[in-house]
């Protein structure tokens, strides 16, 4: 079995800039007004790429029951990064996120993980978007960061299955998004929901593989993959 391709950490963190320069005009298409995208958000989301890529490469199974865990380190960098200093400031906040992770009946990481173990037979896209609809829909997994954590999460599905990661882009912002409103305001459980949760990972799917970038924009070639690994 060939090795994982390793990300570009670099390319990934030029096509986030991109969108920051551009992110007030974008903002003008969005159904619903965003926080600003400022250099520590930037940052910490390109430090989660690395973390995904330490997972993807160390053959880490997320939804392996002793590994659920570090779904929530996820969420931690792209809420704070990975300076020590930022994340005891963020102590109190990252320990009721864990709380509501593993204890909420509704919205918690029990509803996630029986989801997904029951979609094996999905292809990567739809499972991948039936993940991210689990995270965001309300109650949401995380109490603040979904949006970020969820589309990490899904980058990580894509790439465990060879697939390129979700990365934002001036092209797909206005497609992930608007989505992604509409998600956040729908309710994961109800009658409602068994009607219109399918319908809306069913379309995010089609975006995820449709936006899907050529995997020599976000990876690695091979020659160099041995050498960033020793420096991972």
């Amino acid at each position: 079995m060939s090795a994982p391709r390793r990300l570009d950490l670099p390319a990934i963190e030029r096509a986030l800039r991109e969108v920051q320069y551009r992110f007030a005009e974008l903002s003008e298409h969005f159904t619903e007004p965003r926080d600003p995208f400022t250099d520590e958000v930037l940052m910490n989301v390109v430090e989660g790429y690395a973390l995904i890529d330490d997972y993807v490469a160390r053959g880490v199974d997320l939804f392996d029951l002793q590994q659920l865990n570090l779904m929530l380190e996820i969420n931690a960098t792209v809420l704070c990064g990975r300076d020590p200093v930022r994340r005891l400031e963020f102590a109190p906040h990252l320990a009721a996120t864990e709380a509501h992770f593993f204890n909420d009946v509704e919205g918690g990481i029990k509803s996630l993980f029986n989801w997904y173990s029951a979609h094996h037979g999905e292809s990567p896209w739809k499972r991948a978007a039936g993940v991210y609809v689990r995270i965001l829909s309300k109650p949401q997994l995380f109490i603040e960061g979904n949006n970020r954590s969820g589309s990490l999460i899904v980058s990580y599905l894509l790439m465990r299955a060879g697939l390129p990661p979700f990365v934002l882009t001036l092209d797909n912002a206005k497609g992930y998004f608007n989505p992604s409103s509409v998600i956040r305001n729908s309710a994961k459980h109800g009658v409602k929901a068994l009607f219109e949760l399918p319908k809306i990972k069913k379309k995010y799917a089609a975006f995820l593989e449709e936006q899907s970038p050529d995997p020599k924009r976000f990876f690695l070639s091979r020659k160099l993959s041995p050498a960033y690994q020793g420096g991972a």
